[in-house]
């Protein structure tokens, strides 16, 4: 949406609510039309309703942001102070790969994984990491994420933006992880032959999960 649209929206009578319902969803570069707007464009731009709801994920930038050195930390920040789920999501993948703060990083994605699918992958890892039982979130998930393209797209995501931060890869998680020598799946597989890699979600899973221990 253009500047000039948004001028004729803020002019229109439009309240702060209505621009936020826009913003939230169109992400952070379209912030820049609302600030250029005027005072309550700007106001709207940085209400508390923007804050916790605006889409940070879709910016180029959206794993970069959470560090000090970006361009878009202060927004990032006031966006965590807010609880923003995408915020929350970022500052748990530093917690939990760059500071080591497990407990902390579980805590935030407990507060964000029913708004975001690949935060709630990630919550059910960081808990197998840590050794919890969370049998009943993972047979959920699985449940509501059935086709095996979706699931390996979102651990192939989940895994490039741990990458992007530079863990540890220590494998610091190692003696509490909650890991099996293989998945189940793996007899049904041998019975058909199929040793083609990763063969079903079950597969997805357990190799996604190992990575994210070899990088901690």
């Amino acid at each position: 949406m253009s500047t000039e649209e948004d001028c004729k929206i803020i002019h229109s009578g439009t309240n702060s609510r209505t621009i936020v319902s826009h913003v939230s969803e169109e992400g952070i570069e379209a912030l820049k039309n609302w600030i250029k707007s005027g005072h309550e464009g700007k106001s709207a731009a940085f209400s508390v309703e923007t804050l916790s709801r605006v889409r940070l994920d879709k910016s180029p930038d959206f794993i970069n942001m959470s560090s000090p050195d970006s361009v878009h930390f202060s927004f990032y920040s006031k966006c965590l102070a807010k609880r923003n789920p995408y915020a929350m999501y970022l500052q748990s993948l530093r917690l939990g790969f760059c500071s080591l703060d497990m407990k902390g990083a579980i805590s935030l994605l407990n507060d964000c994984k029913d708004v975001i699918p690949i935060a709630k992958l990630l919550y059910i890892a960081l808990n197998r990491c840590a050794g919890n039982e969370v049998l009943d979130a993972f047979n959920t998930f699985k449940r509501e994420n059935k086709c095996f393209t979706d699931v390996d797209i979102m651990a192939k995501t989940l895994i490039d933006h741990i990458s992007d931060l530079e863990p540890k890869r220590f494998g610091s998680y190692a003696e509490l992880f909650h890991y099996e020598d293989y998945p189940d799946c793996w007899v049904i597989h041998e019975f058909y032959n199929e040793y083609n890699g990763e063969r079903c979600s079950h597969c997805v899973y357990f190799f996604l999960f190992r990575d994210i221990l070899l990088l901690s």
